[in-house]
């Protein structure tokens, strides 16, 4: 995990419902226990990993989906893609088709006549 990782992982930490006051209450034997994950540059707690990480897309496909993980053409965030054509996040990939369908709506629209200048 790089620095800037780290410190978005260790703003997350404190969205997590087992933190108290730095204290892990799941880890908690009577005596306060330090949140392993707000010390770590790994990711170590499990309930992290699975409900608290996904509040932050970005950062866990950056630290789960490594291998897999694309960048969008357009805004450049890494993102999981569904296929191997995925080119786009989400967000940017609704924008795209939408464009790219005006587009072809109005090539089809032109080709059939309709968009032509008055006929004499």
């Amino acid at each position: 995990m790089t620095y800037s990782q780290y410190r978005k992982a260790r703003k997350l930490v404190h969205e997590c419902c087992n933190y108290d006051n730095g204290s892990c209450i799941a880890l908690d034997s009577g005596e306060g226990c330090v949140c392993v994950q707000s010390i770590s540059y790994s990711l170590i707690c499990k309930w992290f990993r699975i409900a608290v990480l996904p509040l932050d897309r970005p950062l866990e496909t950056e630290l789960l989906y490594r291998a897999s993980m694309k960048c969008c053409d357009v805004c450049g965030q890494p993102f999981l893609p569904g296929s191997n054509r995925a080119k786009y996040c989400k967000p940017c990939a609704s924008k795209i088709h939408r464009r790219q369908k005006t587009e072809s709506g109005r090539k089809r629209r032109l080709l059939c006549g309709q968009l032509e200048s008055k006929k004499s």
